[in-house]
């Protein structure tokens, strides 16, 4: 058998998780690799480090974890964006590592409730820059005051459950009771509208443009080889990185997982010919919207840098409300994407969904309910600090 006709009949589906470009920091991983999700270690006694512990757990644009910390005193420390970690060729514009900072916002700021503390955030406090360019400047500053009897978010006790999920799902639509659920809880904190969509006619649309949305995106060198520089080829790989994707992502485990690894898979050959990763991801996205009812989306009339941290901070608040209501959540946002050659699609897209051509779509996931994924790696926490 080749190796062609093997992933076929394992049913791998590689390339769907190795050439994806969303917010998917931890999506399905081998237990033993789910390092860093263990919250703050007990004996730590530092505020911003346990905060710490927590916000890094966030979703993030190819699990690349673009963040640095830089301590400004015993209580405080500022975030800026790591120009190390970005996405150039599938986020030419840096939107969606923006998205990821307002994630890691959010996050650290429930966190800080149930450690009894009021995360005071100041967006941009040295000015902030156009959403075309990306200047030293820090995103936020943060204030950590501790706040005595502070009732925590009631989030705060799915941090660490939190998951973004790939696999298929179960093709059930959300009851309307749950539906109404989320647009209140949506409501409470942001301005942006959040549109929830399950009709079969929206379902085949969306079946149609996301798979053509993928043959897009992995019709690039470029694109390709960014996205594989973060795709893990072994264990050895995940707990030197602690961050990126690997096969466990494509739901492997076991004999599969060890064949995979150690007999058709390498970084050498993978980086010489992607073709078959992109085959693969096409048809693996086909087979997830597919299995997909009900596709959600946030969407804003601006779109400056602000305005892309607070959507954020809404997707992740929804990312953990949805995991509170036992619902699997998964980002698809290739069609949303800055780069030229899918801007014909993006519009399409937008006439499709009767959205006004000047708003920005910054979210478009899909929800359902499937098998629970263990978590991806994440890095240490010093890692993340500099001076």
């Amino acid at each position: 058998m080749n190796r062609r006709n093997f992933i076929q009949v394992f049913g791998l589906g590689l390339g769907s998780i190795a050439l994806s470009s969303t917010i998917a920091g931890c999506g399905i991983a081998e237990p033993t690799l789910s390092i860093g999700w263990e919250g703050p270690d007990p004996a730590e006694k530092d505020i911003r480090m346990q905060v710490l512990a927590y916000a890094i757990l966030c979703p993030n644009p190819h699990n690349k974890q673009p963040w640095i910390i830089r301590l400004t005193g015993p209580h405080s420390f500022d975030l800026y964006v790591d120009p190390d970690r970005l996405l150039p060729a599938t986020d030419p514009l840096h939107r969606q590592i923006h998205i990821g900072q307002g994630t890691f916002l959010e996050t650290l700021a429930i966190a800080a409730t149930g450690l009894g503390h009021e995360a005071r955030i100041d967006y941009f406090p040295q000015g902030m820059y156009s959403n075309t360019e990306l200047i030293n400047k820090p995103v936020a500053s943060i204030e950590l005051i501790e706040r005595p009897g502070l009732t925590p978010d009631p989030l705060f006790a799915h941090l660490l459950t939190r998951r973004t999920n790939k696999r298929e799902y179960d093709n059930r639509r959300l009851a309307q009771s749950e539906i109404d659920t989320l647009h209140d809880f949506h409501g409470q904190e942001s301005t942006a509208p959040l549109t929830i969509v399950q009709s079969d006619e929206a379902k085949h649309r969306f079946e149609q443009i996301l798979t053509d949305a993928m043959q897009i995106e992995v019709g690039d060198q470029e694109r390709d080889h960014e996205t594989i520089a973060m795709f893990r080829f072994n264990e050895e790989e995940v707990q030197k990185y602690r961050d990126g994707f690997g096969v466990s992502q494509a739901g492997l485990s076991g004999i599969k997982k060890f064949v995979v690894e150690s007999f058709l898979l390498s970084r050498e050959q993978v980086e010489k010919d992607p073709t078959e990763f992109g085959e693969q991801a096409v048809e693996m996205t086909r087979a997830t919207t597919t299995s997909t009812a009900t596709f959600v989306w946030i969407a804003t009339t601006a779109n400056s840098r602000l305005d892309q941290v607070r959507v954020g901070r809404d997707y992740c608040r929804i990312n953990l409300k949805t995991t509170a209501m036992g619902l699997a959540q998964h980002p698809m946002s290739q069609v949303l994407q800055e780069y030229k050659e899918m801007r014909p699609l993006q519009v399409a897209f937008k006439k499709a969904f009767n959205i006004k051509p000047n708003d920005t779509v910054q979210m478009l996931f899909r929800l359902g309910r499937a098998e629970t994924p263990p978590h991806g790696p994440r890095r240490l926490i010093s890692e993340l600090i500099q001076s």
